[in-house]
């Protein structure tokens, strides 16, 4: 599986896969994404800032994750524990749902850990919507501590906040 910066062009295959994604959580009552968010505009952004990577099998893009320094406003109130330096944030983190529990969304968290030792950050955090118990899992698995939770705006349950200190990993 290859991992490459996404390019402009890869912004429609992204969204294809987040609305595929979208559609499997909510046939499981999963409603953390809707129409409005993600949306195409976000996903060029992504790209356009060079934040946005995709994961390739045999040349089609199977999933993706944004990777950069951009807090929600709503992280203000969570107890991180990593205080001391920079904080890579995961965010939008999909994989095809024909593609899931092949470890390619563990393969594209690998892929931020390595990039946030690269880079120098001294954690990385994220949000997962509690009502996605196997999104909860691999984080829990790959070690990611939680720390609190936030609450989004339209969404029914809050979203647990997960923390990966980078200091002395691997």
């Amino acid at each position: 599986m290859l991992i490459q910066p996404a390019e402009l062009a890869d912004a429609p295959s992204v969204m294809e896969i987040l609305t595929l994604c979208r559609e499997e959580m909510r046939v499981h009552g999963i409603d953390q994404w809707d129409e409005t968010y993600p949306n195409l505009q976000i996903v060029e952004d992504d790209a356009r800032s060079r934040s946005l990577f995709v994961i390739r099998e045999d040349g089609r893009c199977v999933g993706s994750v944004c990777l950069n320094d951009l807090q929600p406003a709503e992280y203000c109130s969570v107890p991180w524990r990593c205080t001391g330096g920079r904080a890579l944030v995961v965010h939008r983190l999909c994989v095809l749902p024909e593609r899931q529990r092949r470890g390619v969304g563990r393969r594209l968290m690998e892929f931020a850990e390595d990039c946030a030792r690269e880079r120098g950050f001294a954690c990385i955090r994220l949000e997962v919507y509690i009502g996605a118990p196997r999104a909860v899992a691999l984080y829990e698995h790959l070690g990611y501590q939680r720390v609190g939770q936030v609450r989004f705006p339209r969404r029914r349950l809050p979203f647990d906040c997960f923390e990966l200190s980078i200091a002395g990993t691997k």
